[in-house]
């Protein structure tokens, strides 16, 4: 699944540094505002990839309305962005009953069954639930 979690830029005079203010420590920095937007959608699941490896437990993130920088940061912010990261879970094994024809012909395009069935299920289940 995805969690979308704030960050803001600032800008000083060395350039741009990205922080996520629901996951202090998370933080990236770029020359320009560009590198700095991608460096945010690259450090993020880094970071909670980090997480989850020291089994750290991994905040909700606050809604974006509701994310506010740091007042010591306040004067410096010039975005303010909505970054996507997914949360994966761990896998576990399950059964399933499928139509012996659909399951010829998933294994006609994939090698792989476990990871089509994820991703169809995720795009599903993403589908389906309310925004």
């Amino acid at each position: 699944m995805e969690r979308n979690y704030a960050a803001f830029i600032l800008k000083d005079s060395d350039g741009y540094t990205v922080v996520f203010p629901d996951l202090p420590g998370c933080m990236s920095a770029a020359s320009t505002f560009d590198e700095a937007y991608n460096n945010a959608r690259e450090v993020l699941p880094a970071y909670l990839d980090t997480m989850r490896a020291e089994k750290m437990d991994i905040p909700e993130p606050t809604p974006f309305e509701n994310s506010v920088a740091d007042p010591e940061d306040i004067d410096a912010v010039v975005g303010k962005l909505l970054v996507p990261a997914k949360m994966p879970g761990h896998m576990v094994r399950t059964n399933i009953t499928i139509d012996s024809y659909l399951l010829d012909a998933i294994d006609r395009i994939t090698t792989n069954r476990s990871a089509f069935f994820n991703e169809l299920a995720e795009q599903e289940v993403k589908r389906r639930m309310p925004a």
